[in-house]
């Protein structure tokens, strides 16, 4: 919350409404620039008016949020991040096109429900080893349960590795945990793809799922918590190995990742 009313402040300030600190605080001075907001509905509670401004300062940049409810929805919090960056950077982000995403593919990784795949990597279940992992994770339909040690296939067992090293080199245990890069959402699963009648790369041991509670299934990158810059990062290290995620290339299933090439 507190970053929200960093940026109305900000906002506020340019319109020469507010002159007191960027503290994140939305004292008297804050919602007296708010008070002077037209559109904005001053009977609101506080929280409704700040967020109701976040949604004016949007439509005013021809950023799309919807209707001005004060109220926070993935629209809202899309908005938000658009207008974030804009008040950082002086311009609006660079519009994403997965066409220009490059992924090397330095292991000749196979691609997915070709006779090429079926030959490098076997019979589903077959080659399936258990690895360490390089740092913690847990289970993200039951976050008690702690998850040291992973099954793969053994031809990417090596890679995964260190994908995961640098993860945890880059970021550290504690941005880790916040971003949570630690909540697992499966690894080898001997079962079809979701609502079809292919087999899901996760039957061969070669397809990974990470925090799937904020990257469901039909969520694009206005929704997708791993869509957000704040993972670069984190796909920076598993493309340099090869790994594709469907949210990068096909804008859908955020929380996959697999060693295996999608047909172009």
């Amino acid at each position: 919350m507190k970053k929200r009313i960093k940026i109305v402040q900000q906002l506020l300030q340019e319109r020469e409404l507010y002159n007191g600190a960027i503290d994140g605080i939305a004292g008297p001075i804050t919602m007296r620039g708010l008070a002077r907001i037209e559109g904005l509905n001053s009977r609101w509670p506080k929280t409704r008016q700040l967020i109701g401004f976040i949604q004016i300062a949007a439509n005013e940049r021809n950023i799309e949020v919807g209707p001005v409810d004060g109220l926070w929805g993935p629209r809202t919090e899309a908005a938000f991040e658009e207008l974030s960056y804009i008040l950082q950077h002086g311009e609006r982000q660079p519009v994403w096109r997965p066409d220009e995403i490059i992924v090397p593919n330095p292991h000749r990784w196979p691609l997915q429900h070709s006779p090429e795949f079926e030959e490098y990597y076997g019979e589903r279940g077959s080659g399936l080893i258990t690895i360490d992992l390089p740092y913690e994770m847990r289970l993200s339909w039951r976050l008690f349960t702690r998850v040291r040690r992973v099954t793969c296939h053994e031809k990417v067992s090596e890679s995964l590795q260190r994908v995961l090293q640098k993860v945890r080199d880059t970021y550290g245990e504690d941005e880790i945990r916040k971003l949570r890069l630690d909540h697992f959402g499966g690894g080898f699963n001997n079962r079809r793809i979701r609502n079809g009648t292919l087999w899901s790369m996760h039957a061969w041991g070669v397809a990974f799922d990470f925090d799937p509670n904020r990257n469901q299934l039909i969520w694009g990158r206005d929704r997708a918590a791993l869509a957000h810059p704040d993972y670069d990062e984190w796909w920076k290290c598993w493309e340099e190995e090869g790994w594709i995620s469907l949210g990068r290339k096909r804008n859908f299933d955020w929380m996959h990742v697999q060693a295996a090439r999608l047909p172009e």
